[in-house]
């Protein structure tokens, strides 16, 4: 099976409206590519919101001095020389985002995996990676890739279903999850009734697959009131039709905190 560019992974990832010919349809059958459109989507999610969701984390601190030590005498022994520069760059102190995990709070059932990751070696490990560092500046084909977020008009597609996002443990509804499908494929828009608090952590949305033991997460709520997430409707017909949307922390943990503010259940 070929497989698309990682430029035209990015571009799904971003919700881009003229996608090449196909790609859509591709991620309704490659799990591979699908997976790796959903870690570059949640990249760029967590530096869309990195202003509000990153808060304090997001700062600049300079590496220790032995780390250019450490790099300048592995160069020498291979014979390089000292690749210290004369003002070393900071790097950005972070997290990031979560990944899989738990169907109910305080539990963690088994993380599935869509694929190996070892299979094919794309552009996706590299932008988890960074999203990781706290910095995602990827540049593919000379284009800078940075999120922009996306359109939660329900007026430019029509509603395929919608679910109530409930609390777990009061059920006071706290906004609702509509299915939308449009010219470019199919997404999944969240709305609040008001700013939900993530603490010193970040939001992040799921499905969760109606057997209660797989999860997928498609990206990351900003600080507002609304988001806008494209999904595979292979993935739907999978039985991934449980919305959930949890407080997650900057600890370097893939897996759901098990914090889940509110979740609803998709109709079949």
């Amino acid at each position: 099976m070929s497989h698309p560019d990682d430029e035209v992974l990015v571009d799904l990832a971003l919700g881009s409206d003229e996608p090449e010919a196909g790609a859509r349809e591709h991620l309704d059958h490659c799990d591979e590519c699908l997976r790796a459109v959903a870690e570059l989507r949640r990249a760029a999610s967590l530096v869309a919101t990195s202003d509000t969701a990153l808060g304090p984390y997001a700062g600049w601190s300079a590496p220790p001095a032995n780390v250019w030590s450490r790099v300048a005498a592995t160069v020498s022994a291979g014979g390089g020389g000292d690749p210290r520069p004369a003002a070393p760059r900071p790097v950005m102190a972070g997290s990031g985002a979560a990944e899989a995990g738990g169907a109910h709070p305080g539990t963690a059932p088994q993380v599935v995996r869509l694929e190996d990751r070892r299979s094919r070696r794309r552009v996706w490990p590299w932008a988890a990676g960074m999203a990781a560092a706290g910095l995602v500046v990827g540049v593919l084909a000379g284009r800078t890739f940075w999120a922009s977020p996306a359109s939660t008009d329900s007026s430019t597609g029509s509603t395929v279903a919608q679910a109530e996002l409930d609390t777990l443990d009061t059920k006071q509804r706290l906004g609702e999850a509509t299915l939308l499908r449009t010219a470019g494929g199919v997404d999944l828009r969240i709305a609040t009734s008001r700013p939900l608090d993530a603490g010193d952590g970040y939001l992040e949305v799921w499905l969760i697959n109606s057997d209660g033991k797989r999860m997928v997460s498609i990206g990351v709520m900003g600080g507002g009131e609304m988001g806008s997430f494209p999904v595979s409707q292979a993935m739907l017909d999978q039985g991934y039709v449980i919305v959930d949307i949890s407080k997650e922390h900057f600890d370097n943990r893939p897996e759901h905190s098990g914090d889940s503010l509110a979740r609803g259940r998709l109709p079949a």
